[in-house]
Parts: structure tokens; C-alpha cells; sequence
């Protein structure tokens, strides 16, 4: 019953933050402020992927990195397993997800990447969240530019791929990377080239 309530509080939680129905962002908040609704509800409900033990994929590098910038893990530098599960990343996994009266999965799953969505809020030119912002630029050399230094630096080139990147999703594109571009970016159908479903 508790997974459940937190389900729909996580589902509550993303519908607000992505600007669907009642509390919904006012054109003066960030991160796509006049972003179409259908594009909204498009990649809200794009499920998120479930990465552990034996992975390999881009998120577990960014989402090292919001670890690190939360206090959770101690490094986000590239390591020889590149975009692979490092072994010690689950224990750090429960102890936020502890923390976050999450169920302790050791994983990033659903109500974890939920939470480290909210947890990053908005980020932008001149933020000083030096690890996070490395966690956003991975996804984009990822995603977006294979070009872009993953330095910790929210300059001129980060804004350009997160622009970019809004553009092909049909974001309404500001730089600035927020939940609903988060969502886009760490959700299946990340690699698209549009928002899938729309």
C-alpha cells in the first residue's frame, strides 16, 4: 500500500511539475515555460528505465553525478567501466534512497529517478552545481553533442546542446534544464529523435 500511495504521489508530483492540470507552471517558471501540453503529457508519460547491476547505459553516469553533487557518492569522473554499473553504486543508491523513504532497491528505478528529478530542480547558465551539471552534460554529449566538454561549467556551449535538444523535443527551448527536460532526457525514448507519442 505505501509503494502504491508513493506511486501516485510521485505520478501527482510529475503531472505538477510538467505543467499538467491544477498548480501547473506559470509562464514565468523555467524549463520549457510554454511548452505545448500534448508535448507535456507525451513525455510525462514516457516510463523511466530501470538500470542495475550489470547495466550499461549513459543515465548511470549522469545519475553518478547527481549522487555525488547530493552528497550520496564520491565520484563522477569517467572510470574504465565508462557507462556500467560500478559496484559499490547500489550501496550509495540505498542509503539516498533511505533517506528519501524509498524502498532501499539499490537500484535506479522508478520512484528513485522521480526523486532525483526533483531533487536537481532547475539548472542553468551560471548554476555552480558543478557534479550535477556534469550529470546534464554526459546526457547531452549523449544525446545531443558529442562535441560538448563535460567540464562542470553550465556556459555558452551547454546552453546551446540543451536548447538543441529542447528543440528536437518539442520543448519550449530556454537552456535551462528542469524536470520536464530531465524527464526527456533520462526516460525511454530519450534517444528519439522527437518526443515519442506525439
Amino acid at each position: 500500500m505505501k509503494i502504491l500511495a508513493r506511486a501516485v504521489l510521485g505520478t501527482a508530483a510529475t503531472l505538477l511539475a510538467l505543467g499538467t492540470g491544477v498548480g501547473a507552471m506559470n509562464t514565468a517558471s523555467a524549463d520549457g515555460p510554454d511548452t505545448n501540453p500534448a508535448v507535456l503529457r507525451a513525455i510525462a508519460s514516457q516510463p523511466w528505465v530501470d538500470l542495475g547491476p550489470g547495466d550499461s547505459d549513459y543515465r548511470i553516469a549522469s545519475a553518478r553525478c547527481y549522487l555525488v553533487q547530493l552528497g550520496y557518492y564520491g565520484d563522477c569522473t569517467p572510470t574504465s567501466a565508462g557507462e556500467g554499473w560500478p559496484a559499490n553504486l547500489g550501496d550509495a543508491l540505498k542509503k539516498y534512497q533511505k533517506a528519501r523513504n524509498l524502498p532501499q532497491s539499490g537500484r535506479l528505478d522508478t520512484e528513485t529517478w522521480g526523486v532525483l528529478r526533483d531533487n536537481g530542480g532547475e539548472v542553468g547558465q551560471g548554476s555552480t552545481r558543478r557534479n550535477q551539471i556534469k550529470g546534464i552534460q554526459y546526457a547531452m554529449k549523449v544525446l545531443q553533442d558529442r562535441s560538448l566538454v563535460v567540464d562542470g561549467y553550465y556556459g555558452a556551449a551547454t546552453t546551446k546542446a540543451v536548447t538543441a535538444f529542447q528543440k528536437r523535443k518539442e520543448i519550449d527551448a530556454d537552456g535551462i534544464f528542469g524536470p520536464i527536460t530531465f524527464r526527456a532526457a533520462f526516460a525511454k525514448g530519450a534517444e528519439t529523435q522527437r518526443t515519442p507519442g506525439r
